[in-house]
């Protein structure tokens, strides 16, 4: 993927300054009426703009799925790329083989000649599996779990199956633990840097959502595995926190109003956007 000529190419995208101008083109913004979702039209912007510079022999990646809003973004025009998505549906509860139902429709609908694979399950366990992604990745969006743990190994676990140029899009990016992880991750990782940031305003802003960081990975060298630290937090994320999640999630599906008080003091600052921590 040349991330360099993506950078060029986005400014023909929108009015104006991407953070505070709307896309030209009235698609992302029917897109984000129409199939439900968390994305906000500047991000579907971006991502359909990266897609669309997707070299012939890379792929699309996609973690965090939901319905398909982003997805449909991504693929609207590029139906003649490579679509990887992965959605494990844990935080919908009880409502997850219902989004499973839509997010199927929504692509029925919107990407019907695309060439999509979806891969339900968690993402760090599929990211890990030989063959479960059979083309570099040169575009790569994050919207899955949101801890510390998770957004370093979204990083930590992607590296090996990446192009060597790849452009890294992670989404929520304006949330302090996000920032966190990145800051962790880059200081021990070469070949990776922040290459543009488009920040929320305020939670759930109608441009960005709450917002959209882009990476950019280059290969210093021919390593293709993750180190013995990264794989050691993989395994711990995969055969004990992931545990813990589907406890948790059975919790909140019995007493929705007391885990949402919880969870709104455990991850309010963690997760504030400007005003939204005073």
């Amino acid at each position: 993927m040349d991330t360099s000529a993506f950078f060029d190419h986005l400014g023909t995208a929108f009015a104006g300054d991407p953070q505070t101008s709307d896309p030209l083109d009235p698609r992302w913004t029917r897109i984000a009426t129409d199939v439900a979702g968390y994305t906000g039209p500047n991000e579907l912007a971006v991502l359909n703009a990266a897609a669309a510079l997707l070299p012939e022999h890379e792929a699309y990646l996609e973690v965090g799925t939901f319905k398909g809003r982003s997805l449909v973004g991504a693929v609207a025009g590029n139906e003649g790329k490579k679509f990887y998505a992965m959605e494990n549906f844990l935080e919908f509860g009880m409502a997850g083989q219902e989004a499973r139902a839509e997010l199927e429709d929504n692509l029925r609908t919107y990407a019907a000649s695309a060439d999509i694979a979806l891969l339900e399950g968690d993402c760090f366990t599929l990211m890990a599996q030989p063959g479960a992604v059979d083309a570099p990745v040169g575009v790569y969006f994050y919207d899955g779990e949101h801890t510390l743990l998770s957004h370093y190994l979204a990083l930590a676990a992607v590296e090996p199956l990446l192009a060597d140029e790849a452009l890294v899009l992670v989404d929520d990016a304006t949330w302090p633990v996000v920032q966190r992880a990145h800051r962790i991750f880059l200081r021990r990782h070469p070949g990776w840097s922040v290459a543009a940031t488009w920040d929320a305003a305020h939670a759930d802003d109608p441009r960005w959502s709450n917002g959209l960081h882009a990476l950019v990975f280059r290969r210093t060298g021919r390593r293709t595995r993750m180190s013995r630290v990264d794989e050691g937090l993989r395994i711990y994320q995969t055969r004990v926190q992931d545990r813990l999640n589907h406890a948790a999630w059975a919790v909140a599906d019995r007493f929705p109003g007391i885990t949402k008080r919880v969870a709104a003091v455990v991850m309010g600052r963690s997760r504030a956007i400007g005003d939204d921590d005073h």
